[in-house]
This record gives C-alpha cells, structure tokens and sequence, in this order.
C-alpha cells in the first residue's frame, strides 16, 4: 500500500508539475510601441500688396476712378496650407454726413478683365473666388472702377461738397 501511495504521490507531483510548467502565464510590457501628435496647419489669408485705394479722390461727369487691392493666401515663407473659399463684399454707399452721388457705376473685375459684379448710385457687390490648395503663395487681384458716366442733364446737381460715395472692400476666406 506504501508503494501504491507513494506511485500516486509521484503521479500527482509530475502532473501537477506538467500541467503548472505548460499553463504558466507570461507577461511581457512593451513601452511605446507607437506614437503620434497632430499639429493645426497653416490658414493664411492677408490684404496683398496690391492697394491703390486713397481717400477724397475727386471724380466729375465722364470720368472714371480705378482702385486695385488684392488678397493673398501667404505670409512670407509661410503657405495656407489647406485650400481655401473667399466671399467678397463690396459695400457702395454715401460717405459719413454725405449724399451719395447717384449717377455712379461701380464694377469690380477679376485680373482676367472678367466683371463680377456691378452696382450703379449703392449697394453691394458680391462674389466668391478661392484658392485652390498649393505649396507656393497665391494672390488674387481685383479692379475696382468707379464711373460717373456723365451723359444726363442732371449731373449739376450731384456736384460740390454734399456728396460723395464710399467703398469698402472686405473678405472672408473659409477652409474648404
């Protein structure tokens, strides 16, 4: 029976030693496997070095004022770097204390010499443009010309100190 006991308690012991060496747990850490950051890109949108606009420019029946300004998508070494929608307003209205001098005829055009958008006496013009996505700097310049076209009677009574028009150019860039 001492042999039979101790067969079983060499039994259990070798089992016990086989089923704990093959069901062992190992555990291994592996620090930084991997990582990453994001960084916000560039969204440049800056008045160009283009701007002929002056303030008090005198203008008369017949004659015809042109302004150019520009937008631009970089700021030295610097780039938008996503592509970029513009939205331009052109608000044409009596200048502060003034009338404004109705016969006026405002137009804007882009630098292909298309008009995109026109006005006569105030309003506003509108018109969208973009930039498309690059990795050089772009610019976009406008003509602005204001006519008084000059071929009516009442032009005299448009003339001298009480009035005078104003325009304002302002935009907007949205990411596309």
């Amino acid at each position: 029976m001492k042999k039979i006991l101790m067969i079983i308690a060499l039994a259990l012991v070798l089992s016990t030693s086989v089923i704990a060496g093959t069901l062992a747990m190992y555990t291994t850490t592996i620090d930084n496997v991997a990582q990453g950051n994001v960084v916000a890109k560039e969204f440049v949108l800056l008045k160009g070095g283009t701007d002929t606009f002056t303030e008090n420019v005198k203008i008369a029946p017949a004659e015809t004022v042109d302004w150019k300004f520009s937008v631009k998508n970089y700021d030295g070494d610097i780039v938008s770097e996503t592509g970029m929608d513009l939205n331009f307003d052109v608000d044409v209205m009596a200048e502060n204390g003034k009338s404004v001098i109705a016969p006026l005829e405002v137009t804007v055009k882009n630098s292909d010499g298309d008009v995109v958008g026109s006005v006569t006496s105030s309003g506003k013009i509108q018109f969208n443009d973009e930039f498309a996505l690059s990795t050089s700097g772009q610019e976009k310049v406008y003509t602005v010309s204001v006519k008084w076209p000059g071929n009516s009677d009442n032009d005299l009574l448009y003339a001298g100190a009480d009035y005078g028009t104003a325009v304002k150019v302002s935009v907007t860039g949205t990411q596309k």
